[in-house]
Order: C-alpha cells, then sequence, then structure tokens
C-alpha cells in the first residue's frame, strides 16, 4: 500500500510518497557511487571530485550521511582491507 503526499503534483494529482527502502536504496547506490569517485581518484582521475561531492550531496538518510563520512575519512581501499581482515599499515 503507498503513501500519498498532501502536496499535488501534476494535474492537481496526489503523488505517492516514496517508501523507507526506497529511499534507502538510493542512498545505497549514491554511496556505492562516492566509492567509485573516491577510488578513480586514488587513481589519478582529477575530475572525480566533483563525482564525490555530488554523490554526497544527494545522500538524505543519516546512516546514509554516517557511512559517507566514514568512507570519506578512509584510505581508498581500506574497506576493502577490513573486510578480508587484512592489518592496516
Amino acid at each position: 500500500m503507498r503513501a500519498w503526499t498532501r502536496t499535488p503534483g501534476p494535474q492537481g494529482l496526489p503523488q505517492p510518497k516514496e517508501s523507507r527502502e526506497a529511499v534507502c536504496a538510493r542512498d545505497a547506490d549514491k554511496l556505492e557511487c562516492m566509492l567509485q569517485g573516491i577510488e578513480y581518484k586514488a587513481q589519478g582521475y582529477e575530475n572525480a571530485q566533483r563525482w564525490i561531492d555530488n554523490s554526497r550531496g544527494r545522500i538524505v538518510t543519516k546512516t546514509g550521511q554516517r557511512l559517507a563520512d566514514e568512507l570519506l575519512s578512509q584510505g581508498s581501499l581500506d574497506w576493502l582491507r577490513t573486510a578480508l581482515g587484512e592489518k592496516q599499515a
């Protein structure tokens, strides 16, 4: 069942409100895009910062924002080393 917003859309009809799952999935996609940008920047792609900033700016959930901040505070492959159980250099 969909919830409806009170704000009318085109033709004055109510618009369906996004589910929490849809918002979370979109944030996950933006986090993945941001991670790709971080990896490209580490490989020397100079324009990747704009990609990183754009992805970060579109993350809306508090959890997504915390994860984004954590990604930005690490090296580009630290997440992989942690997942594999490798010791940090």
